[in-house]
């Protein structure tokens, strides 16, 4: 065990590569910026620049989350993932679920009982929002 612990402290002090512990930006490609600017704005309940509304788009667009950021990016044509990669939290997975409904986003599963709901956005990236 002593020889792992020297070992975990000669590699957190040499020189180079200094990747910090917290993640800067997560990005999501879309087809559509305009919609797609719409839509995450609409259901994330953020303000947009207006800029994207009024046909000046650029090929990446920042969403301001608490702690990170999403990165819209329209310049790859990535096929979505079969599998979420990352989850919002919701202090009521109830009530979440009925938003994403009433509002006609697409729901893929619904976990109540483990408080989990799977969703898409307009490009078919499937997101979670987990009740904890």
């Amino acid at each position: 065990m002593e020889s792992l612990n020297n070992q975990n402290r000669t590699m957190n002090t040499q020189a180079g590569s200094r990747l910090e512990k917290r993640i800067g930006s997560i990005f999501i490609h879309v087809s559509d910026m305009k919609s797609a600017v719409e839509w995450y704005s609409r259901v994330f309940d953020l303000p947009y620049n207006d800029d994207y509304m009024n046909g000046r788009l650029s090929t990446v667009y920042t969403l301001h989350f608490e702690g990170t950021e999403i990165l819209l990016d329209s310049n790859h044509g990535a096929a979505p993932a079969p599998q979420p990669m990352m989850f919002f939290k919701t202090d009521d997975i109830r009530h979440t679920l009925q938003f994403l409904k009433d509002t006609g986003i697409v729901i893929h599963n619904e976990v109540l009982e483990n408080n989990i709901v799977i969703f898409e956005d307009p490009d078919g990236n499937r997101l979670m929002a987990i009740q904890m």
